[in-house]
């Protein structure tokens, strides 16, 4: 059974939220959120800021995919007591712009790019016609028999959708990390 994985904020949380700077201005990122194996690295140490909002106090999310894909050294570390081998990883820092307090993160290029959407039975739609990346889904089918028994890999139909299956999903539920969720697949829309 496969999930897509999702970033929730846990109750308890408060109103507030923690945003993490896009890389705006870091050279070396460019390609690392297509699941295939990056030609870009940045050059030395890279620091990212995170900026508490209204309040916020706890720990950045465990989970960030935006220009370049993020993960904290816990949801890294239940990967690994998964299994997961098909992710290079790049050490980097986040600094808590009101605090000073720094953190251990990963960038992470996920190798895996999967065209498991079962065309059938998912509602899809593509802007280009070739579904790949930018496709509309709604009501998603995946066909596991297409996986080829990857614990972890985005959705060749749409980039952002990461898919974990059961295995890894129980490792980070192990390690009680609260703000990555899972959505069943059916329940998966992306325009």
């Amino acid at each position: 059974m496969y999930y897509v994985l999702c970033v929730i904020k846990p109750e308890g949380y408060g109103e507030g939220w923690m945003d993490i700077e896009d890389w705006t201005g870091i050279e070396g990122f460019g390609d690392w959120g297509i699941g295939a194996l990056a030609e870009q690295r940045p050059a030395g140490p890279v620091q990212i800021n995170a900026v508490p909002h209204d309040g916020y106090q706890d720990d950045p999310a465990d989970l960030q995919d935006k220009t370049v894909p993020l993960m904290s050294k816990r949801l890294k570390e239940a990967m690994d007591a998964a299994g997961v081998d098909n992710i290079n990883y790049l050490p980097i820092t986040l600094k808590n712009t009101e605090t000073g307090q720094v953190y251990d993160y990963f960038a992470f290029n996920l190798l895996g790019l999967v065209a498991a959407a079962d065309p059938a039975k998912s509602k899809m739609s593509s802007h280009d016609g070739d579904f790949v990346g930018d496709s509309q889904i709604e009501d998603l089918v995946i066909d596991e028999s297409k996986a080829g028994g990857l614990l972890i890999f985005r959705l060749k139909e749409k980039f952002s959708a990461i898919l974990v299956h059961e295995k890894v999903r129980q490792a980070i539920k192990s390690a009680g990390i609260k703000t990555v969720g899972f959505m069943r697949p059916e329940d998966f829309v992306a325009f």
